[in-house]
């Protein structure tokens, strides 16, 4: 999954790193906000693909954060980590797309299986991102391919083919194209 880090908001140190020490030896990479301020500065970094977000938190409650995250990264996989397991808070959470909710005190597999599955989703929507934007790219170098083949000026079919093996090839990030002609 990359360099996906997961980002740690919880406003008590002791579950902080106790998270912290559960998901750095199951392989991830973990990075600790204490408030949700804090959280959202560190959100701006890219790299960051899950949030494990308490609710209670000292400036922001945790779905004001989960609301502004979500807003600048839609991406954002999030799995809500809470003492407090109010009804109303679990459907908000839920509503805004919350990966997982699990209450305090932790069970370590079960945050385990969480994280990894909300990365996965990740990766998933990430990997699924550039396939459209990669296809999105080769539609507009088609149709320009389509209006100089079409045009008073048009190349040859010799050339036209290579123009598209090139196009494909440069906007797919292909180290070798091949084009295949069937009569």
């Amino acid at each position: 999954m990359g360099d996906a880090r997961i980002l740690v908001v919880d406003d008590e140190r002791f579950f902080r790193e106790a998270i912290r020490d559960v998901l750095v030896p199951a392989g991830f990479t973990v990075e600790l906000a204490e408030t949700g301020e804090e959280a959202l500065a560190r959100l701006e970094d890219p790299r960051i693909g899950v949030v494990g977000l308490d609710l209670q938190l000292p400036d922001l409650h945790g779905l004001e954060v989960f609301r502004r995250a979500k807003r600048s990264r839609p991406e954002l996989r999030v799995v809500i980590l809470s003492a407090h397991t109010e009804q109303h808070h679990v459907l908000e959470a839920l509503r805004l797309g919350a990966c997982d909710y699990l209450a305090k005190p932790l069970h370590e597999e079960e945050l385990v299986l969480a994280v990894r599955r909300a990365l996965a989703s990740f990766a998933f929507e990430a990997g699924w991102k550039g396939l459209r934007e990669r296809m999105l790219g080769l539609e507009v170098a088609i149709s320009g391919l389509w209006e100089q083949a079409s045009g008073p000026a048009a190349p040859g079919p010799a050339e036209l083919r290579e123009r598209i093996v090139r196009t494909v090839a440069d906007v797919l990030g292909a180290g070798k194209t091949s084009l295949l002609l069937l009569d």
